[in-house]
Order: structure tokens, then sequence, then C-alpha cells
């Protein structure tokens, strides 16, 4: 889900912005107005020097999330 956001927020960032004129601080926000909050707040603290590097971090947070969502099931599972 972040991959694909990821690489449609670059695409439309080379549109809007083809020289890259924007400040990467203001990329970067703009990107991560688009997440979950929660993978927000960590990339966020992260601080990502630039879009490519947020978008980097997101994935990871997501893979993450991912994993420990995958664990918390299957310790429920052998529970019951």
């Amino acid at each position: 889900m972040v991959e694909e956001y990821g690489n449609r927020f670059k695409k439309l960032q080379k549109k809007v912005d083809p020289n890259n004129g924007t400040p990467a601080a203001n990329t970067i926000w703009q990107f991560l107005s688009g997440l979950n909050s929660t993978i927000v707040l960590i990339v966020y603290t992260s601080t990502p020097g630039n879009l490519n590097a947020a978008v980097e971090a997101a994935k990871s947070i997501e893979a993450g999330y991912k994993i420990t969502q995958r664990n918390v099931q299957q310790q429920s599972n052998h529970a019951l």
C-alpha cells in the first residue's frame, strides 16, 4: 500500500515540480499527509532528508506492522 502510494506520489511530484524547486521538507510533508497517522509519526521522527528516504522509511514501518499483526494473529490462534 505504501509502495504504491509512494510511486504515485513521485510521479505526480515530477509532473507538478519537474525542476525539483520545492524544498525537500515541503515535499516530505505533502507525502506524509497521505499516510496512516501511525506511520506518519514514526517517519517524521526519523527525520528523512529527502522524499526517497521518507518513502523507504514508510515502507519499512508498514512491513513491520504487517509482521506484528501476523504474529499477534498467530498467537491468538494458538491460544484458542
